[in-house]
């Protein structure tokens, strides 16, 4: 476990520029084409096959066996303006205002981290990437 716990510590800087990337380009609603691009870009460098669902939705799975378990982040932000000086605010207009950006970042570092370890997985993980949360579209247009 304190390797596991290691591993996922190594990630820290990854996963901080992932969220960066993401929240300085928020998307909204259902079509988030720049968002999903990115995520299947990623996940393809690590090694999955990601299937789109629909427009924007995300699906990836690793490991094998008869249990299941499911990951699920948001993609989506807010029609709300960034009021910061940050290095990464947002640059049009949208904002993740509701850490839809660290989902999605954190999802990808638990992809990254199960990757890794997919042979002592006992069971399959899918990881899912949902749009439009916020307009509570994006669950019903995956299912």
């Amino acid at each position: 476990m304190n390797q596991l716990l290691q591993r996922a510590k190594e990630l820290n800087p990854e996963i901080v520029s992932h969220r960066r990337r993401f929240h300085q380009n928020p998307e909204l609603g259902l079509h988030l084409p720049k968002t999903s691009a990115y995520i299947c870009e990623q996940l393809e460098k690590m090694g999955y096959q990601p299937q789109r669902i629909g427009d924007s939705s995300i699906l990836a799975a690793v490991g094998n066996g008869d249990k299941t378990f499911l990951l699920r982040a948001d993609m989506d932000a807010l029609c709300v303006t960034e009021q910061t000086d940050l290095p990464f605010r947002s640059q049009n207009g949208c904002m993740h205002a509701c850490g839809h950006d660290m989902h999605t970042a954190m999802l990808l570092g638990a992809a990254k981290l199960l990757r890794g370890h997919q042979s002592e997985l006992n069971g399959t993980v899918k990881l899912v990437f949902q749009p439009d949360e916020e307009g509570f579209t994006g669950a019903k247009a995956m299912l």
